[in-house]
């Protein structure tokens, strides 16, 4: 196996998935520090790997997120999603986005990294 390349059968544990929060305009920003104060909180899980944060370039109300976790998908969404420092975050979602959040789950296949020469 070449160097910087994992199986999928390595990652078997892990689970990356795609957030999409469509905000309505008026509360971009409401939403951009609720949200940020929940990945604090969130990065200290112990099945945490990490959560990248992007703003649509198409759309500047709208946000993107990429996690990773070491966990099943069937566990991070019965144990994770309802954490009680996500409570109040999960209640003022449907008022602060203009359309449902989209969660899409990924299969992992490979991983590739960057090699030292």
């Amino acid at each position: 196996m070449r160097r910087g390349r994992t199986e999928a059968f390595i990652m078997s544990d892990i689970i990356s998935f795609v957030v999409r929060l469509p905000s309505k305009p008026e509360h971009r920003e409401e939403l951009e520090t609720r949200l940020l104060d929940v990945l604090e909180r969130m990065s200290d899980e112990p099945d945490f790997i990490n959560t990248y944060v992007h703003r649509a370039a198409d759309d500047p109300d709208t946000l993107v997120l990429y996690e990773t976790w070491a966990c099943p998908a069937e566990y991070f969404r019965a144990n994770h999603l309802s954490r009680p420092y996500r409570q109040a975050y999960e209640a003022e979602l449907p008022r602060m986005l203009a359309r449902e959040r989209s969660i899409d789950f990924l299969e992992p296949m490979r991983s590739y990294e960057k090699t030292r020469a």
